[in-house]
């Protein structure tokens, strides 16, 4: 066994760092994480704006849009995981590493508790497009690293 991707031939492309994936991977992780605390965190602005009215009809909606929010936040990461580690030609550390950052997302996520309870909607709002400027600037970033030379 080789030590390195490049050596064993499982990545594609040529990166800016001559050879190791590790810039690739650090930027597509950070990046689908990223995209994954703004889908869950506009999600939580949204529940937030709708827990005004107490009614019961509006609980069951806000749950069903949380848990649904939620999922959609953590499969979103692992797919934009895939396709950002597109350069990683196995399956197995691809999936691997897309799995990894939906778990990443997971924990992340919970910072959305505290930002909420300490600063409200308008904190809600920050961190949503901090997070969407972050996922944006980083997918780039990773995209270029994928890019041949």
């Amino acid at each position: 066994m080789s030590g390195t991707l490049r050596e064993s031939g499982e990545v594609s492309g040529n990166n800016e760092a001559s050879g190791d994936p590790l810039g690739l991977v650090a930027s597509a992780l950070a990046a689908a994480v990223s995209l994954g605390l703004l889908v869950i965190s506009g999600t939580v602005f949204v529940v937030d704006a709708l827990r005004g009215d107490g009614q019961s009809a509006s609980l069951d909606l806000r749950f069903y849009l949380l848990v649904g929010g939620t999922l959609v936040g953590v499969f979103g990461t692992a797919f934009a995981a895939w396709r950002l580690l597109a350069p990683i030609t196995s399956v197995y550390r691809r999936g691997g590493l897309s799995i990894v950052s939906a778990f990443a997302t997971v924990l992340l996520m919970l910072v959305c508790i505290p930002i909420n309870q300490l600063f409200g909607r308008s904190g809600l709002l920050f961190l949503l497009a901090a997070s969407g400027v972050l996922a944006v600037i980083l997918s780039r970033h990773a995209r270029r690293w994928s890019a041949p030379a």
